[in-house]
């Protein structure tokens, strides 16, 4: 038989293996690191684009009243229609088909009752395309209708025998005005297409991931079950072989003794290396979580999201149900966003706290008009929780003892904030 300094020597060679395999679980579950990196493809917000519309209106505006007041000497009726022409333009996004008409009407009555002055069309121009590129399809419609029939008119009242071909290539640049917007509505319309190709490419990453770390897990599960049942077997028999022949034949218990030792280096040994897998491959852990949110972010912003992360507080490790819950709640709410406000700027924010993470996705609302030329989506109605994405946000949160907030901000646009305990 073996001494009792053997015995501890060999005791002491196994703590080892012990350890590393408690080290090797304990490493599995550890954040690979914070999440550092913004991606900003920013446009323009809801105010910047209002303003850009309003310093133009006044611009032309001014050159309009000011070419009124050269041609009329300060007649009041041609500087309010001039300005009403120019005006219009602060109008062509929000109301494009009646800041159209407006234009259309205004310019019109100046040709008629007062004078023709060549600066004069080009702002209506402008607002043709802007019919076209913002509104519906019938909208769009209207307004080429409205459009080359005020060129026809606006020549009829105005004639020039110098250029005879001046009207046709008058209603050949307002048809391409017209073109140009509807363009711009297939631009969003493939814009939006590809942010919903791409979020339906994620939930099959993310369903392909379940799949595959269920088939990890009951794989794991069989290994261990093999390796720790098989030796747990034949050590029991081999403990109590020993017992038995303790007394009247030392030797044969010395030797099952053995064979109980020896299976359980072998088995220790197997199941460290079947653990091992857990810390050479990250991609088995249980999902994703915040140190992902930066691939997240980049692939919706590749695909023509305009999306900005940022990470505030000290970034810790989480508990894994949480670090879960927050790579979730900011997926399915970049999901909503690309299916209902695919033009929108949104700002995505992780704010770690003492004992909390707070969560805000928000989108500024800034679409102005439909992809497809319909209705304009994004409204509280097609965003409301009534959708399995929304559902499971709250549902969620609520099982970690959260608060999920989802709604319509009051400065405009949809925000998602939530709030999850870090101290459970």
């Amino acid at each position: 038989m073996r001494t009792g300094s053997e015995a501890e020597t060999e005791t002491d060679e196994v703590r080892p293996r012990v350890s590393r395999v408690g080290s090797t679980v304990a490493r599995a579950a550890t954040l690979r690191g914070a999440v550092a990196r913004t991606v900003a493809a920013r446009p323009a917000p809801r105010t910047r684009v209002l303003l850009w519309d309003g310093a133009l209106a006044v611009v032309l505006g001014t050159m309009l009243v000011g070419e009124a007041v050269a041609e009329t000497g300060g007649a009041p009726g041609p500087i309010v229609l001039a300005g009403t022409i120019g005006g219009s333009l602060a109008f062509r996004r929000r109301f494009p088909l009646a800041s159209y008409l407006v234009s259309c009407a205004a310019l019109l009555l100046l040709a008629a009752r007062f004078y023709d002055a060549g600066l004069y069309p080009y702002p209506n121009a402008i607002g043709l395309y802007s019919a076209a590129a913002y509104g519906t399809r019938w909208r769009s419609a209207v307004a080429l209708v409205a459009g080359l029939a005020g060129v026809i008119s606006y020549w009829t009242l105005v004639p020039s025998s110098d250029i005879p071909w001046l009207p046709g290539a008058l209603v050949g640049a307002w048809a391409l005005a017209w073109v140009a917007g509807r363009a711009e509505v297939q631009r969003r319309r493939s814009a939006a297409e590809a942010l919903e190709r791409l979020a339906e490419q994620e939930r099959r990453r993310e369903a392909d991931r379940a799949r595959a770390v269920a088939q990890e897990r009951e794989r794991l599960a069989a290994d261990v079950h093999d390796i720790v049942g098989h030796a747990l077997n034949v050590m029991v028999l081999q403990a109590g072989a020993g017992r038995r022949l303790l007394d009247r034949d030392p030797a044969a218990s010395a030797d099952a003794l053995a064979v109980v030792e020896s299976v359980g280096r072998e088995a220790l040994a197997e199941l460290d290396g079947a653990l091992e897998l857990l810390d050479t491959a990250p991609a088995r852990r249980p999902g994703r979580g915040v140190e992902d949110l930066g691939e997240l972010v980049e692939r919706f912003a590749a695909a023509g999201l305009a999306v900005h992360l940022t990470v505030t507080g000290r970034p810790r490790e989480l508990p894994a149900p949480v670090d879960v819950a927050v790579h979730r709640v900011v997926q399915e709410a970049l999901t909503n966003v690309a299916k209902h406000a695919g033009g929108a700027r949104t700002e995505v924010e992780v704010a770690f706290g003492d004992d909390e993470v707070r969560v805000r996705v928000q989108d500024d609302g800034a679409r102005a008009g439909s992809a497809s030329g319909g209705p304009r989506r994004g409204s509280s109605a097609d965003r409301a929780g009534t959708g399995r994405g929304v559902r499971g946000i709250r549902e969620r949160v609520a099982a970690l003892g959260g608060t999920a907030e989802i709604g319509p901000d009051p400065h405009g646009g949809w925000a998602v904030r939530c709030t999850l305990r870090t101290d459970r």
